[in-house]
């Protein structure tokens, strides 16, 4: 397993520590997390999109071995991939050999294999589930079912789930494809209603995340992208074409991203597959494969703009050829039209062969140029866990390993997430000393020390964010506000002499805050009594949803400073919970779970009526 979960990808450095974290929420603290503390000072777990929570996939990280249970969550999602596909390729009349063959050409595709390059383990399931909502569509327009109707909507929730912008690319397909079952048929009202219930059950049952994420999402620096960020990659034709094309000629020059290249032989079927196809559908394939093509080029056409202007929520999405898994799917149920009018088997083994061996050996070339993680500085991990107390760790190049920091339960300040709350990340450049106005998805930034200039952190903020230890790759001059504690290996490793507790009282009281109990959704205060109101500071990201309790009554969380926590407790009182319980998400559930149990009570009520 470690030769896919060490790399230095996403799946090494995020989504491991994300498994590793819901491991250790049910089994040590016996929670599902809907916080997560142990970086970025603590963000929303329930209301980030990365953390697929409710898919019922993420039972597969409970396996005690981590990396074992990535790889068979990995190996799943490329097996349903196939699955889905080859029953969708049936759904058009054609051949099981055809159908087969479809499987491969989807579950094996270039657009899978160089997510699976870059770590997007989410993204991943996404597209596995791609192929039976659009089964699920057609079988719904074909014959309204209810089984189909729980299928598609359970099939789109779990694309939703796992990643948002598939959700949303899969929605465009789909009301395309819905307009293409229209035309053909001319049936408005069997195409419309089955389309908008499924998209109202879909609602329903997602409900449960969908409405923490809209809550999360104006406050999150994606609200704030431009264009520029959005229309991501950058092409020029001659680049464009050999994505497309040629990239064997320079394929160094593509990453995972601007890699859209298929294969030589499915690139040739689904040509011939398509001049095959009767007048209309081919004009209209034609026509969206256009449109599609000129959307992926971004800034190089107008389009791109005018879908940022008009198309709603789509600032949220970055990387216009995150929908390539559409036209993937396409291809391989055009190249399945192709195979049918082929008689000899043996000429399609030999071309499925042909079409793994350059994707396999494409893939292999790529991903044996991501380097692995470093495992090496082993001291450092076991210096900063041998300290009991409760403290934080920053770091001024982001150079720790994510997975031992999440196995020696290690809390950072800085941190690594594709959707930041924008506040947090306005306090880390002024706590981390550096300047840098564009999207990032690592904090610090990688730019602000690959420069000439490397930052200066400011102790002061580190210090209220309860960061004992400094850490840096180049020696800082923190003067007698920081002592060295040592260098292990490359890393220079300062001790914060402005460390400020976790909590502690505003006033002037030399009263100490021990903190008795602290988990993802609660955290426990426990101080001595006093006859008057105080105020506590502490320091852990503001948010909405969080609450405080003491003596059994509920009180609110003020923001302060930008980004901290403060609460005024009454007299007489020793101990104050903290709980994480957002109003999103208990609205959400309650839609969610209605949702289900209506589905539930009237597929009885048919079932009872067919046997009455």
């Amino acid at each position: 397993p470690e030769n896919l979960t060490a790399k230095d990808n996403d799946l090494g450095r995020t989504y491991h520590p994300i498994a590793t974290f819901i491991n250790r929420s049910f089994y040590k603290y016996k929670q599902i997390p809907l916080w997560r503390p142990d970086q970025l000072m603590g963000e929303t777990f329930i209301g980030s999109p990365i953390s697929s929570l409710p898919y019922p996939g993420n039972l597969i990280f409970l396996m005690k071995n981590v990396d074992l249970s990535l790889v068979v969550y990995l190996t799943i999602h490329f097996f349903l991939a196939g699955i889905f596909t080859f029953y969708l390729a049936r759904s058009f009349n054609m051949s099981t050999l055809a159908s087969a063959v479809a499987a491969i050409f989807y579950a094996f595709s270039t657009k899978m294999l160089v997510h699976l390059e870059a770590g997007h383990l989410t993204m991943i399931a996404a597209f596995s589930y791609f192929p039976l909502a659009f089964l699920s569509l057609r079988n719904l327009l074909q014959k309204f079912s209810l089984t189909a109707l729980i299928i598609g909507a359970l099939s789109l929730s779990f694309i939703y789930f796992t990643y948002p912008t598939i959700f949303y690319y899969s929605s465009i397909f789909l009301f395309l494809y819905a307009i293409y079952y229209f035309l053909a048929n001319s049936r408005f009202t069997k195409t419309i209603i089955p389309l908008l219930l499924l998209y109202l059950v879909t609602f329903g049952i997602c409900a449960i995340v969908l409405f923490p994420q809209l809550e999360f999402a104006p406050l999150s620096t994606r609200a704030s992208l431009k264009l520029e960020d959005v229309a991501l990659p950058l092409w020029n034709f001659k680049r464009f074409l050999g994505s497309l094309f040629l990239p064997h000629l320079d394929p160094r020059s593509f990453d995972h991203e601007s890699f859209l290249y298929l294969g030589l032989i499915p690139t040739f079927l689904s040509i011939w597959g398509l001049f095959l196809l009767p007048r209309f559908k081919k004009i209209f394939l034609t026509v969206v494969g256009l449109l599609t093509l000129l959307y992926i080029a971004g800034l190089s056409t107008p389009l791109f703009s005018l879908a940022f202007d008009y198309l709603p929520l789509l600032k949220y999405s970055r990387v216009t050829t995150r929908l390539w898994f559409a036209p993937t799917l396409v291809v391989a149920l055009l190249c399945a039209h192709s195979i049918g009018k082929i008689k000899n088997r043996n000429i399609v083994l030999v071309l499925v062969l042909i079409f793994l061996a350059e994707i396999l050996l494409i893939h292999s070339k790529r991903i044996s140029r991501i380097p692995n993680l470093n495992f090496t500085n082993q001291k450092i991990y076991d210096y900063l866990a041998s300290d009991k107390s409760f403290f934080r760790v920053y770091c001024t190049t982001y150079c720790f390993n994510p997975q031992q920091i999440s196995e020696y339960k290690i809390q950072v300040l800085h941190g690594e997430t594709p959707i930041q709350h924008a506040d947090f990340v306005d306090f880390l450049k002024a706590a981390g000393g550096y300047k840098y106005q564009k999207f990032a998805v690592i904090f610090p930034p990688y730019q602000v020390w690959q420069g000439q200039n490397p930052p200066e952190p400011n102790l002061d903020l580190l210090g209220q964010a309860n960061v004992k230890y400094i850490a840096s790759t180049y020696p800082l001059t923190l003067n007698h506000d920081a002592r060295l504690v040592d260098k292990f290996g490359n890393v220079f490793l300062y001790e914060n002499q402005k460390l400020r507790p976790r909590a502690y009282f505003l006033s002037s009281s030399n009263d100490q805050i021990i903190i008795k109990n602290y988990s993802p959704n609660r955290i426990l205060l426990e101080y001595p009594a006093a006859s008057l109101s105080r105020t506590i500071m502490i320091s852990e990201n503001f948010y909405p949803g969080w609450y405080a309790y003491t003596n059994g009554q509920k009180f609110q969380i003020e923001k302060t400073q930008g980004v901290f926590r403060k609460v005024t407790i009454p007299g007489n009182t020793t101990t104050l919970e903290l709980r994480y319980e957002p109003s999103s998400f208990n609205f959400g559930k309650t839609i969610t779970f209605a949702t289900i149990s209506a589905l539930l009570i009237y597929a009885f009520h048919i079932k009872k009526r067919k046997h009455g």
